[in-house]
């Protein structure tokens, strides 16, 4: 909406950076937990999995690949309370999952987080700066790449995947700024 506004993307890029280096983290920790446990092998998933199925049971969102609430937040359809919780919940959830040895990978979570992190800044900044910023969808793509690009220390792809999903060049300048952000402070 306003060249200002790359400002506010770059403050996305460092939100992203930690809640990038907050998944491998506690993805780390969790994964270092249940191999110190000294259980059998087979009932670690079945631990896992019943955590999970709790945290499932308050938020259903975080459950699966997540494709609804993806669209939600990208259609600014989802409130920014839960979002935020979101964020944590499933950090949380796919800690768990991969951690005690289920199947599982972290590219579709860290998609997931990034949206919802987006989406909770895009709706934000827009309440706060109605004027000076586009609306919270805009955010939720870009914090989608950003995050991705703070895991996978991958930011040129995280870049050219926005333009690919969008075919808008309007989202590659604030796509740039946020995911260079988070992939370096990553």
């Amino acid at each position: 909406v306003n060249p200002a506004e790359l400002l506010l993307y770059l403050v996305l890029g460092v939100a992203a950076a930690i809640v990038g280096l907050a998944f491998i983290l506690v993805l780390d920790q969790v994964e270092v937990a249940f191999y110190r446990w000294h259980i059998p092998i087979f009932v670690k998933p079945a631990i896992g999995g019943l955590a999970v199925g709790v945290l499932g049971l308050a938020f259903p969102q975080v459950l699966g690949l997540g494709y609804r609430s993806i669209g939600g937040a990208l259609n600014g359809e989802l409130p920014v309370g839960l979002m935020a919780v979101l964020i944590a919940v499933k950090l949380l959830a796919t800690s768990l999952t991969v951690g005690s040895g289920s199947s599982g990978g972290v590219i579709g979570p860290s998609l997931y987080l990034g949206v919802m992190l987006g989406g909770t800044a895009g709706a934000v900044f827009h309440g706060l700066l109605p004027q000076l910023t586009g609306g919270s969808g805009a955010y939720a793509l870009v914090g989608m790449a950003a995050v991705f690009a703070a895991t996978a220390q991958a930011p040129i792809t995280a870049v050219f995947t926005i333009f690919e999903m969008t075919n808008d060049y309007y989202q590659v300048m604030p796509s740039m700024v946020a995911c260079s952000v988070s992939a370096y402070l990553a």
